[in-house]
């Protein structure tokens, strides 16, 4: 998601496009001052108020959490209340400081010591996607389900299969290894696509069980461990940056207890988190018996992450609007610069489902073949095109780079054999001639023409004879 550092001081330069506008020619007043006011309302404005927050915090040493002893410094209690209410159901939420393994591996943990306490590990199923970040399937390694992990293949969207996810589920329950109600789906949103489709199985549990046979208490909707979309990521390259950190969601009291003491509540401290605290009750039955790990956010954090909340549908919206400008641009360049019909050469991969409200921080562009079909090997020219457009300071890449992390080629920490072409061919093909770009929440349509004008142009030069 949109990046920014937050803890430069206003003068210090704002972060640039992934390549530099600079020749007169490209800039006019009017593309200036629309720049400009983005920039200072998106971007600049939420710093500003972040830095103050965050001076008012080391002068009154409100740092920690549970410090906070004024409302109007809680920062930590307002971004959850923010978060929880912007998920628009009944749940709790529980700040920690890493955005990946401590908190997808603590939601794993969660339901392995709420859901399933007295099963052993290796008779529980875990399915992930073979297409994610490599934070995700480390998650489920340290959670301890590393042998019961099992991969499920992306579509051509980029998104989970359902179909071969309900043919692992069969073939799992006909072994005879895993019973009914004895696994978990960790779904997760790469980039922000949505399986739709398991959005309603699973009714947007990001961990949860998939459909009645699995009988996971998911049509309680007890987890919600949003991922990708907009609200769980505080990390740098996300809507909303804090440099590290994420929340956890569920409206299942005994996880959040759970969450609350492993991230590092103790005594009377859970009673700081006011009415995202469970009942008494249940927070003293997991008050000594669980393991303190230390990972809660800092106060500091969520001084820089209030001011974003505030601003993060403005994000949404400005990023979507520059995205639709440079898919139209982009095709239209391609007709110009390459030839009548060239346009259908570059496919920039939508979301999944019309259900699907998108955050375009990113564009995935995929390459087909002059036919407009997709190769089913990787075309010749894409390493010469991705130089192409690094050398005019674009940050692109693709998928199928066995070093990018969220190729599973690259996840050498899970077993060998579980990780290969032969066993995730579908994948392996989904990924082909795949290119990745962040997009920044302050780009300008005059940057998207410029963009689409390079696109187009490495393009010609390396795939047009």
């Amino acid at each position: 998601m949109a990046a920014f550092s937050q803890v430069e001081a206003t003068a210090m330069p704002l972060p640039k496009r992934t390549s530099e506008v600079e020749s007169d020619s490209d800039s006019t007043a009017e593309g200036s001052s629309i720049a400009a006011s983005v920039v200072r309302r998106l971007v600049e404005i939420p710093r500003e108020q972040g830095l103050e927050n965050i001076t008012l915090l080391l002068e009154l040493d409100m740092l920690n959490r549970y410090q906070a002893k004024k409302p109007e410094l809680n920062f930590l209690l307002q971004s959850g209340r923010a978060f929880a209410k912007l998920r628009g159901h009944e749940v709790d939420a529980c700040a920690l400081n890493s955005g990946g393994t401590s908190r997808s591996a603590l939601g794993l943990e969660a339901m392995k010591r709420v859901l399933f306490p007295d099963d052993a590990f290796d008779k529980i199923r875990v399915y992930s996607n073979a297409f994610t970040f490599h934070a995700v399937p480390s998650a489920c390694v340290v959670a301890g389900f590393a042998e019961t992990l099992k991969l499920i293949e992306a579509t051509e969207e980029l998104v989970l299969d359902l179909d071969h996810l309900e043919g692992c589920i069969k073939e799992d329950l006909a072994s005879g290894r895993f019973a009914n109600g004895k696994m978990i789906l960790v779904l997760s949103y790469m980039r922000g696509r949505v399986c739709a489709g398991a959005l309603q199985q699973v009714r947007d549990a990001v961990i949860g069980g998939l459909g009645p046979r699995l009988r996971v208490l998911v049509r309680r909707q007890d987890v919600r461990l949003l991922r990708g979309g907009v609200d769980d990521l505080q990390q740098a390259n996300k809507l909303v940056n804090t440099g590290e950190g994420g929340m956890v969601f569920t409206n299942n009291d005994e996880m959040q207890a759970f969450f609350i003491f492993s991230a590092g509540s103790y005594e009377e401290l859970w009673r700081k988190h006011e009415e995202l605290a469970p009942p008494e009750d249940v927070c003293l039955k997991y008050k000594c018996t669980v393991a303190n790990k230390s990972v809660r956010m800092t106060n500091l954090q969520a001084a820089l992450m209030v001011p974003q909340i505030n601003v993060m549908q403005e994000r949404i919206d400005h990023h979507n609007a520059m995205y639709n400008y440079l898919a139209g641009r982009t095709s239209a360049k391609f007709e110009e610069l390459c030839g009548e019909g060239s346009s259908k050469r570059m496919v920039f991969i939508p979301q999944a489902h019309e259900l699907v409200g998108p955050v375009y921080d990113s564009l995935q562009l995929r390459i087909m073949k002059d036919d407009g079909t997709a190769a089913q090997e990787e075309l010749p020219a894409l390493s010469s095109f991705l130089k192409m457009m690094q050398e005019r300071k674009y940050s692109i890449a693709k998928f199928s780079d066995p070093a990018n992390a969220r190729n599973y080629k690259s996840w050498q920490y899970l077993k060998g054999a579980d990780i290969t072409p032969e066993v995730l061919p579908k994948t392996a093909r989904a990924l082909l001639n795949v290119c990745d770009l962040r997009m920044l929440c302050h780009d300008t349509e005059l940057e998207m023409e410029k963009l689409a004008t390079d696109i187009a142009e490495c393009f010609k030069s390396c795939f047009v004879n």
